[in-house]
């Protein structure tokens, strides 16, 4: 094999491994306004039912949210949250972890969301022709202010 073929092959090879690692990499990130926000629109959610649980035993608290502009305040807290994929058993860095289930003006169940401190968060799809769960990483600072205000 001459040298030219040889550039060309390991070319080839490089650029295969390339490609590769960019569908790999774009696959693993996403954000919480891909997985749950492009889904579902702001006006047709009907209610938040909140439950916070904590690292006390027997100590939960459970709230529903109905009002708007409060479950505006919640989802906008929520809105750019950068996610990476990562294994489902995850433990708490905080002394609260929160389950939400998003209502839909319909009644419908469409969302399930476990927020495990301020450093995971599980999604479960209640899609009726594709329900699913995924459990990721927080990637960056957050901070629910809203949803903390709503247990005060």
């Amino acid at each position: 094999m001459d040298k030219s073929k040889k550039y060309m092959l390991a070319g080839a090879i490089l650029t295969a491994a390339g490609v590769s690692l960019m569908t790999y990499t774009a696959n693993r990130y996403t954000s919480f306004k891909k997985v749950v926000a492009r889904t579902i629109r702001l006006e047709d959610i009907a209610s938040l039912e909140i439950t916070r649980l904590s690292s006390v035993p027997g100590e939960q608290k459970d709230i529903v949210v109905t009002e708007p502009e409060a479950i505006k305040q919640i989802c906008d807290d929520f809105a750019d949250v950068r996610l990476m994929k990562s294994a489902r058993n995850v433990s708490t860095d905080n002394k609260y972890s929160y389950y939400i289930i998003i209502v839909q003006a319909d009644r419908k169940q469409r969302f399930d969301i476990i927020l495990k401190g301020r450093q995971h968060m599980i999604i479960y799809d209640n899609d009726m022709n594709n329900p699913h769960l995924k459990a990721y990483k927080i990637m960056g600072s957050f901070h629910p202010q809203a949803l903390k205000l709503a247990f005060a």
